[in-house]
């Protein structure tokens, strides 16, 4: 049976005691050869005590050199013993693995954000090019008189076809000005923002819009670091949402959220409506995509955006009695 490494350390300075006393016995006992003797004893465990610990320290400059040079693959080897210093390589372990975790959940979303921003630039682009020349054509045309009293039925047609052209591709426009925001997002601007008094106004701005909300935070006087407009752009478009999900419900209540958990504060908002169908939940935050028949497919997926850019993370958590997103960011 192998002996921890705290008990071999106890059992190393009572021996240096008890030689020490044996020592000093000794040496006033005129047994100077054996005094030595202890002394060369006392010594040699000193040393034994100074390379363990020199041994303990290196290896924990050895874990702390490979987390500072981001090595995150490195497995620490612990044999099966119930050492702390075993056990301590079991805990760096089990936490390089949540954070290897973590960083791929991070690194796919970062990418996925990226890849769908340059895709989003690319369609807007050559679809504004090519409506460009057909609205302003259309306009010309729509804009011509012939000055003959009896134009022909031929005529006619051709000018609503040459309106109904001008009519959807100016609304085509539009759709894409939309989508444009979302690979126009500026940078955050961080500043401290007083949570509490910031939902309070938010509360009175929204009431005017016929959407109602109760909203907890704790602590009481949580300040959150980041870019307030923002924020509040983050929050009006979730209440929207919730707002629009609660509608025809009995009882509809809107709650918003915000707590310190760790190292991040979480802002949630939930409600209790329609929920949202399992085979949506996975595709929510993507652009284009929208579970409402007149939806743009942009709000939820510049709410992700403005978090991922504030180097936080969304989520979604709903059943069928509750809708919840939750922005988390850094603290």
């Amino acid at each position: 049976m192998k002996i921890k490494s705290k008990h071999i350390l106890f059992l190393k300075v009572s021996a240096i005691v008890l030689l020490s006393l044996a020592g000093a016995w000794l040496f006033w006992s005129n047994l100077y050869f054996s005094s030595l003797l202890m002394l060369t004893g006392i010594i040699g465990l000193t040393i034994s005590i100074y390379y363990d610990r020199k041994k303990l320290v290196e290896r924990m400059e050895h874990m702390i050199r490979i987390i500072k040079n981001t090595d995150f693959t490195t497995y620490f080897r612990a044999s099966s013993s119930n050492d702390e210093i075993d056990k301590l390589m079991v805990e760096m372990n089990d936490a390089l693995e949540m954070f290897r975790e973590r960083t791929h959940e991070s690194m796919v979303e970062e990418a996925e954000a990226v890849a769908w921003q340059k895709l989003i630039s690319v369609l807007t682009h050559e679809i504004m090019n090519s409506i460009a020349p057909i609205i302003s054509l259309s306009e010309t045309l729509s804009e011509c008189e012939t000055g003959n009293e009896d134009e022909s039925e031929e005529y006619k047609i051709m000018m609503q076809a040459m309106e109904a052209i001008h009519r959807r591709s100016v609304g085509l426009l539009s759709f894409v000005e939309n989508y444009r925001k979302l690979t126009r997002l500026p940078q955050p601007v961080l500043h401290p923002i007083v949570l509490k008094p910031m939902l309070t106004s938010l509360q009175q701005l929204t009431s005017s819009y016929g959407i109602a909300f109760t909203f907890d935070v704790y602590p009481e006087q949580m300040i959150l670091k980041a870019d307030k407009g923002m924020v509040e752009q983050l929050l009006l478009n979730l209440l929207k949402n919730a707002k629009e999900a609660c509608e025809g419900i009995e009882n509809s209540a809107i709650e918003v959220k915000a707590e310190k958990v760790g190292n991040s504060i979480k802002i949630s908002v939930s409600d209790n409506g329609q929920g949202i169908v399992p085979e949506a939940r996975d595709k929510i935050f993507i652009p284009f995509y929208s579970t409402k028949a007149k939806g743009s497919g942009i709000g939820l997926s510049l709410c992700k955006q403005i978090v991922l850019r504030h180097g936080g993370k969304m989520s979604l958590n709903s059943d069928n009695n509750l809708t919840k997103f939750i922005a988390e960011f850094p603290d």
